[in-house]
């Protein structure tokens, strides 16, 4: 079943807590690599200073595979997310890009 005819099985204010959803991540990802770049030119400690580089290029990797755009992450439209989707389900190598990317987010929380 195509991600599209899923969807539509949800309740809409489901339908919309879950195209919200995806739009907050992807901008925190997006905050992430802005904030990480800035940290990463401030860095001293070596260790945390590559994992915060590595970070940064998985971050930057992602969010370049996304569809193009013309406004901020937060406010595309429902298709775009729709697209956003459809790509996750579609590319393995992406799914697998998409957890390191939360991983990394979460580390990136605590540096």
């Amino acid at each position: 079943m195509k991600i599209r005819e899923k969807f539509r099985q949800y309740p809409t204010d489901m339908q919309q807590w879950m195209i919200q959803q995806e739009k907050t991540k992807l901008t925190r990802v997006e905050t992430a690599l802005k904030n990480g770049k800035k940290l990463y030119a401030k860095m001293e400690d070596e260790e945390k200073g590559q994992w915060l580089l590595r970070t940064t290029i998985i971050l930057e990797q992602y969010l370049s595979l996304l569809p193009e755009r013309n406004c901020s992450l937060d406010q595309v439209s429902d298709d775009y997310i729709f697209q956003v989707w459809e790509i996750l389900e579609n590319d393995p190598s992406l799914r697998k890009l998409i957890a390191q990317v939360e991983t990394r987010y979460e580390g990136l929380l605590k540096v």
